[in-house]
């Protein structure tokens, strides 16, 4: 490659290390980075952590975090980056370094270049004895040599753009989810379809088609009033979930299948698979037990469960009141030393289940939902290698800032 270079000390205002000790965690306050918030260049604030304002301020004596500033991850993982976005009042956790652009620098870009191969390469390894590391050393960190090139606006600009078309995909799809949530406690937690109808109102935003599929009255259950018609029953009664097949890591074959066990996410990606998407599942064991995902693609369902929507008209929906019952499933834990949720624990969760057209009639809407969901994320792959791929082409000239910006249209 041949463009100029600039230590990454020359191009910051400021490189500041975390405080090197542990916050005080509270349950709210003030938000505190951590390093599995970071990934991908993406600030993902989904499950934050915080502090009081008393611990807050003593880790921010050296800097406080503002807007347009870069983390950068010293180690577990190393060399991951985000930039603080508008708004956010937040601090360093630990393992992590403050980059302040200087003003003269286009902190856009300075973010990107960081993700470049070019500079990954040299975060990778130990400079001068060719091994690699597992942590960068701040004065490591600050002689980085980052990519000086023309045209540096508008390559921030081509790259930031589709970012913020992979961000908007996310957050249209975390809006769908909340919306089939909303629905989903409206209509079959709260029943305020049939509260309206008992009052002789048309249930709110309905039309008159859906209203007739629920009924005029509440009516004693085990579980107190529900609509009449309805019944009560075990979760494991309203579909079939059935148990994972354990695979080990020495018989897995890379590929690209998502190996589904415990974790939050894939602990592997296999060559094969053994249910086919769209699937549910439902992790067996370990501190994540019982937590419920949704796999568009095929997978290797292991140390997990798992209904494939081959088995089920009511699929979205099945996957909907899971997932509103999460915290519920959560709770049917057992196991003092490992913990664990199979099949049977589902006899357990008990759910009133309405009569089948109006199942019909909402599985169609979540239905819709979930397609724009699916299409979303496959775009979201398809712009993340558009941008890995741009990344070091674009700092090396190799590809022209026009072909870019028509790819990314493309797209």
């Amino acid at each position: 490659m041949s463009f100029e270079t600039a230590t990454l000390d020359s191009l910051c205002e400021l490189v500041v290390d975390c405080p090197h000790s542990t916050p005080k965690w509270t349950d709210e306050g003030i938000i505190v980075l951590r390093n599995q918030n970071i990934k991908n260049g993406v600030l993902d604030l989904s499950a934050p952590s915080f502090t009081n304002e008393e611990d807050y301020q003593k880790r921010i004596k050296r800097a406080a975090p503002k807007a347009g500033d870069i983390v950068f991850t010293r180690e577990a993982p190393m060399g991951e980056v985000c930039m603080i976005p508008e708004g956010l009042k937040c601090c360093l956790g630990q393992r992590q370094v403050l980059l302040r652009p200087k003003s003269d620098v286009n902190g856009q870009y300075l973010f990107w270049a960081l993700q470049s191969p070019y500079v990954q390469q040299q975060i990778a390894w130990n400079e001068g004895t060719g091994s690699t590391v597992s942590n960068v050393r701040i004065p490591v960190l600050k002689a980085l040599n980052i990519p000086r090139i023309g045209n540096e606006d508008m390559v921030a600009k081509s790259l930031s753009d589709i970012a913020s078309k992979m961000a908007l995909n996310t957050q249209t799809n975390q809006t769908l989810e909340q919306m089939a949530q909303a629905i989903f406690k409206s209509w079959f937690v709260d029943f305020d379809p049939v509260k309206a109808k008992m009052n002789g109102e048309l249930p709110e935003g309905m039309d008159a088609a859906t209203a007739s599929l629920f009924p005029e009255k509440l009516v004693e259950s085990e579980l107190g009033l529900i609509p009449d018609g309805w019944e009560v029953k075990p979760f494991s009664e309203w579909v079939k979930i059935t148990k994972g097949k354990n695979i080990t890591k020495k018989t897995i074959v890379d590929g690209d299948v998502p190996v589904v066990a415990g974790g939050l996410k894939p602990a592997y990606f296999h060559n094969a698979h053994n249910v086919d998407g769209p699937a549910i599942t439902i992790s067996a064991s370990g501190a994540n037990a019982g937590y419920v995902n949704l796999y568009f693609e095929n997978i290797w369902a292991s140390d997990c469960s798992y209904i494939s929507q081959s088995t089920t008209p009511l699929f979205f929906l099945q996957y909907v009141a899971l997932r509103y019952n999460q915290k519920k499933i959560f709770d049917m834990q057992t196991g003092a030393a490992q913990p664990h949720i199979y099949p049977r624990d589902f006899e357990r969760l008990m759910i009133v289940v309405p009569n089948e057209e109006l199942c019909r009639k909402l599985e169609e809407v979540f239905a819709s939902f979930f397609r724009t969901v699916a299409n979303n994320k496959q775009q979201n792959i398809n712009l993340a290698a558009l941008r890995d791929t741009l990344l070091p082409k674009l700092l090396s000239g190799e590809i022209e800032l026009g072909q870019a910006q028509e790819l990314a249209e493309v797209e």
